[in-house]
């Protein structure tokens, strides 16, 4: 029972302690007592609260059934033995009332921070993905001329948030790159109450996160939160993403809305006669030409909103370009790696459907056999069929041989979208990727390794 608990402890951490999610993996699930592990559990307070308090209430109802009631009393122990996750569903719930009070006390007290340290300027950054490698870029930017803090890695929730202006903020930062990240609407909103935004960049709207969600509008919504939190010459969005030009047109209150675009001249900052290799790219912008060590079209997009918000924040041109040189990849997104002739394009951080079709489409113009390894894109829900399917039909003609990580809907699909089907091979979702890697390194000249293997199939 002990080990079917740990597991299942694990997956409802994973899946963020949503009870639906969690169910439905349970069902899904019924006798899986072990998972392959590449993100262990993290023994944090709440996992511990979690499994006191539904530990505590478990023993009482049993307890009191083996008194009043012996067949139930056999029923629940012999579920609760079968599926220790029940135990951890009560804990969430016994929970729930003080988690509200704490979070609303820790929202509150760090809106009283921000309230009165006014100098101290916060720039929000959320987007369906691009979130993190646009605040890295733009900290590497800002750096030389400010005292700047971001938040680190992906933590983007009211308590890693908390952790940093807590641990990280002195009297002498003057500014805070804050990364948001939101499952549903009203996420974003309450964490611009927290930090009190003057700045807002959003990245992209797309269907990542889309079975949380449950629809694109409420994506759409959800992040454009941040832009109404705002002052709206303070935002700065990305008019090559159609759902965010589609909601600036049908919405005049964003008209002085600041975009940005490596496609459309029309935008306030707007990146041409783009130059990409192996070794970085470079454009030009508002009459000066950049370079930085980045590959991808989508770090095109990244790096052109970390310069445009830079621009607002009226940093020094010297100091762009300065920054632009510390610039390197953010880790497994989109990072390159040479394995002997060959070259690994490492994106295994996460997947989403417009950075897919952007990084298929970067290697058509690139000489080489070439490689795909990938599980699919996980939270699409209704969309997975088709998106799958078609990132399949996409991928036709530009890979040579094509790895896919578990039999799962996803990869199902997307071999099903492939024109030719004989170089597919799967592998289990607890495979070691790297000697797979090292040996087709020895054939490939491209290996492109899209979102990590997940945990939860």
């Amino acid at each position: 029972m002990f080990g079917r608990l740990i597991t299942h402890l694990t997956v409802f951490q994973q899946e963020a302690y949503e009870v639906g999610r969690f169910l439905k993996w349970l069902v899904k699930h019924p006798f899986q007592s072990k998972i392959t592990v590449k993100k262990p559990l993290v023994w944090t307070q709440k996992v511990k609260n979690i499994l006191i308090l539904g530990s505590l209430l478990w023993i009482i109802l049993v307890v009191t059934l083996y008194f009043y009631h012996k067949y139930l009393f056999l029923f629940f122990l012999l579920l609760s033995i079968w599926q220790p996750g029940i135990v951890l569903i009560f804990g969430l719930f016994l929970l729930k009332p003080y988690e509200i009070v704490n979070r609303n006390r820790v929202v509150n007290k760090t809106n009283c921070f921000f309230a009165s340290h006014k100098d101290l300027e916060v720039v929000g950054i959320t987007g369906s993905f691009g979130k993190t490698s646009v605040k890295d870029f733009l900290f590497e930017i800002v750096r030389g001329s400010n005292k700047a803090v971001r938040t680190p890695e992906s933590f983007n929730t009211v308590f890693g948030i908390k952790k940093v202006v807590d641990f990280e903020i002195t009297n002498k930062t003057n500014l805070f790159l804050c990364e948001m990240g939101a499952y549903t609407r009203g996420e974003v909103a309450g964490l611009c109450k927290m930090v009190l935004p003057r700045y807002g960049i959003l990245t992209a709207i797309g269907t990542q996160h889309l079975e949380r969600f449950g629809s694109l509008i409420n994506t759409t919504l959800g992040k454009f939160e941040l832009v109404d939190a705002v002052e709206p010459k303070n935002a700065l969005v990305n008019l090559d993403n159609d759902l965010i030009a589609n909601h600036l047109t049908n919405n005049k209150k964003y008209s002085q809305v600041k975009t940005y675009s490596t496609s459309n001249p029309k935008a306030d900052f707007y990146a041409k006669k783009v130059s990409m290799s192996t070794k970085g790219m470079s454009f030009e912008m508002m009459g000066s030409r950049y370079s930085v060590e980045l590959f991808g079209s989508v770090n095109l997009s990244n790096i052109v909103a970390a310069i445009s918000m830079a621009k607002i924040l009226k940093v020094p041109e010297n100091k762009i370009v300065e920054g632009l040189k510390r610039i390197k990849p953010s880790p497994h997104r989109l990072e390159l790696k040479r394995i002997g002739k060959c070259t690994l394009i490492d994106n295994a951080f996460s997947s989403n459907e417009i950075g897919f079709v952007s990084i298929v489409n970067d290697l058509k113009s690139l000489r080489g056999k070439m490689v795909l390894i990938t599980p699919g894109i996980i939270e699409l829900g209704e969309k997975t069929e088709e998106v799958h399917k078609t990132l399949g039909r996409l991928a036709s003609g530009v890979f040579d041989k094509y790895i896919l990580v578990g039999k799962s809907e996803r990869t199902k699909n997307f071999e099903k979208g492939l024109v030719n089907k004989s170089d597919v091979e799967y592998i289990d979702n607890d495979a070691n990727l790297w000697p797979i890697i090292n040996n087709l390194s020895k054939s490939y000249d491209w290996i492109l390794l899209e979102n990590d293997l997940t945990d939860i199939v």
